[in-house]
């Protein structure tokens, strides 16, 4: 008996002494697969918060991070951080002391670092941190869910920001984890399929909590490409905005890559918020590197490298997705499975200055007063918008200057934050640059995108009312040609130059369909 009760003391020692050394893996270890039942004990189901409700974005703009001693990432990724925003660090009472010289030392930034006192298990804050919605009380309040591991310290973490950053607390008791989801602060998020798995209730219910509790009406549940133990969603794709989404992509005799590309076809098949076609990118990862498990922080992005020759074209293919953006590779103890976004999870500025914008299609042609651009502008803080301040700069492609045009309020009262505008008609196609800058009376400035520009391919005033209808090659005549393509475009829905699907509605009845086609072929043989 004796003997037993030493074994047993000296392996809870151990354990404990992983647990400080941040050793404690990012799977379940083989003691924790024997408490699985333990996670189903540990929620703290509350009421949902007053409807409605939006789930914030990671691309949003952040007051800070939280991060866990000992750490899981290096000095080096924690001192760019405390460049701009705010570093939580989760620490015992015990370490803080430690913690706070280490910092000290590698050239963190302590003016910004707030120590949040508490045990924690391991330093996979993404995974247990706190999710952030904007509930219908405008408050920026913490939706908690139960962490899919049996770990306990972790599991409070949600509820121990909420006290230090006075903000209020709504839990269900859902198992999830944070590297298991995206969210594209509209109302569409994402995971892969464990998250029906892990929880003991119908698949339907589990929407209906995610709809009432996160405000989620469109729920991607998708089978995880990767196949590997941990089936998170950040190993192999990423909401990069309400617009765009990356997805891994291999070689062609990977043994995942009939799953990759099922899965990248997929989102290419779905729509964002507004009922278009997501823009996809993709990122080659031919040996598993691990890119799409990158955080956004504000104005920068912080990629996962690896040391491998794929690593530049990486980078590249952020700064092509987020034009303006810093991007910043680092290396680190990083696993396909395991990377830099898995450690760090951001905090929403608790009084956002909100903007929504649906941005221009390419193709666009203006209206009366030119091209149309609408936004939603919110003040979180109260204080007040400073309407003068709301304003559109644009540039064409070709110049380096930026004009500014007024965003007017329409005084619809159903829609009390939309503000719209007018970038002037152009004389000749080209590619037009804009974005948005706003300010409220607490003293914030926001752009949309945060940095850098949204931009579209626009067509000059009447450039397609040069056309003939139905002359989809612009050869000044009808001819069997036209016909052809406009047969084409009915049948692929390809648009063949920037003016078919105006000058292919022949009968002008808003559709390109056989009527057009049969309409042309009559006017070709009866002149």
């Amino acid at each position: 008996m004796y003997k037993q009760t030493l074994i047993l003391f000296l392996l809870s020692a151990i354990q404990a002494v992983n647990r400080i050394d941040g050793e404690l893996p990012i799977r379940l270890t083989d003691e924790e697969k024997t408490r699985i039942h333990e996670i189903y004990a540990m929620g703290r189901d509350t009421d949902p918060p007053p409807i409605p409700i939006r789930n914030v974005a990671e691309f949003e703009r952040m007051q800070g991070v939280i991060i866990r001693y000992p750490f899981g990432i290096s000095l080096s990724i924690i001192a760019e951080i405390s460049e701009n925003v705010t570093i939580y660090c989760l620490v015992s009472s015990s370490q803080q002391n430690s913690a706070e010289n280490i910092m000290e030392n590698g050239g963190v930034n302590m003016d910004n670092v707030e120590f949040v006192l508490g045990n924690t298990d391991s330093y996979w804050t993404r995974d247990y941190g706190p999710w952030w919605v904007v509930d219908g009380q405008r408050n920026m309040s913490i939706v908690d869910f139960t962490y899919n591991r049996p770990r306990p310290n972790d599991n409070e973490t949600p509820w121990k920001i909420s006290v230090h950053l006075s903000a209020p607390y709504y839990a269900t008791d859902i198992i999830h984890a944070g590297g298991n989801y995206m969210t594209d602060g509209l109302g569409i998020s994402a995971s892969s399929t464990l998250v029906f798995e892990e929880n003991q209730i119908s698949n339907d219910s589990l929407l209906q909590i995610m709809q009432d509790y996160y405000g989620i009406e469109n729920y991607h549940v998708i089978a995880d490409p990767n196949n590997t133990y941990i089936d998170h969603i950040d190993c192999w794709a990423k909401f990069l905005s309400p617009t765009k989404v990356m997805v891994r992509a291999v070689p062609a005799g990977h043994v995942q890559y009939v799953e990759i590309e099922e899965t990248a076809d997929y989102f290419a098949n779905t729509m964002n918020e507004w009922g278009e076609p997501w823009d996809i990118y993709r990122v080659w990862t031919p040996n598993n590197q691990p890119y799409t498990n990158s955080l956004l922080i504000n104005e920068k992005v912080l990629v996962p490298i690896t040391g491998s020759n794929w690593d530049d074209d990486a980078l590249a293919v952020y700064q092509d997705a987020l034009p303006g953006y810093e991007v910043l590779g680092f290396t680190g103890s990083w696993e396909s499975t395991d990377a830099l976004h898995c450690r760090i999870i951001g905090i929403p500025d608790l009084e956002m200055l909100q903007i929504f914008h649906n941005p221009v299609n390419d193709t666009t042609g203006p209206g009366e007063n030119g091209y149309e651009v609408e936004i939603i502008v919110d003040d979180l803080s109260g204080a007040g918008l400073i309407e003068d301040s709301i304003n559109i700069f644009w540039k064409t492609f070709e110049t380096s200057s930026w004009s500014a045009v007024p965003m007017y309020d329409l005084n619809i009262p159903e829609e009390p934050d939309t503000r719209i505008g007018w970038i002037p008609a152009m004389v000749d196609t080209g590619i037009i640059q804009y974005y948005f800058k706003a300010a409220d009376s607490s003293g914030r400035i926001e752009n949309h995108p945060l940095i850098g520009y949204h931009e579209f391919l626009a067509l000059p005033t009447n450039v397609c009312l040069q056309w003939f209808l139905g002359d989809l090659d612009n050869s000044g005549g009808i001819e069997i040609i036209d016909v052809l393509l406009v047969a084409d475009l009915v049948l692929s829905n390809t648009p063949i130059g920037i003016c078919s699907g105006s000058v292919a509605d022949v009968n002008q009845d808003e559709m390109v369909n056989a009527m057009d086609i049969v309409i042309l072929a009559n006017q070709i043989l009866y002149p």
